[in-house]
């Protein structure tokens, strides 16, 4: 229920950034939480399909067509493809409380040249050092 109220009294900045109901959806699926999704499916619904980043249905898309238990499954393709998606658009968002939670979590990592430029600018040592302990892999990228 707190969500729930938090996103009512943060719909302004929903509006303006829709980006934020995609980060919803990631923590639904971290967080394991099928109840959520379907309340943000039906505010994604509602939303202007001009205004609705391609991401949020992509997300949506896999939720439906896999379910949340597999998309959490670390080793799963698709768990490392939803979780470099996200990681991807929080570095260009500079959401650092994103990225650096999905960067300790992924084993499987692939950097792009404009993340490892982020996190030198940032001097954020600690993140650098992390990816450095990652195994680093090819993921077909072209879509994010």
């Amino acid at each position: 229920m707190e969500i729930i109220e938090i996103i009512s009294e943060h719909s302004d900045y929903i509006e303006q950034d829709p980006l934020a109901l995609f980060y919803c959806l990631y923590f639904c699926v971290y967080y394991n939480n099928p109840d959520l999704v379907e309340f943000l499916r039906t505010l994604i619904k509602k939303m202007d399909d001009n205004n609705k980043p391609e991401k949020i249905e992509i997300l949506l898309e896999y939720i439906d067509n896999n379910g949340i238990d597999v998309l959490r499954t670390q080793g799963e393709k698709l768990n490392t493809h939803i979780y470099h998606m996200v990681f991807y658009q929080a570095i260009d968002d500079e959401l650092r409380i994103v990225y650096a939670q999905i960067i300790r979590f992924l084993k499987f990592i692939q950097l792009r040249d404009s993340d490892a430029e982020h996190l030198l600018k940032e001097r954020d040592y600690e993140l650098i050092r992390i990816t450095f302990t990652k195994i680093p892999c090819k993921i077909p990228i072209t879509q994010f």
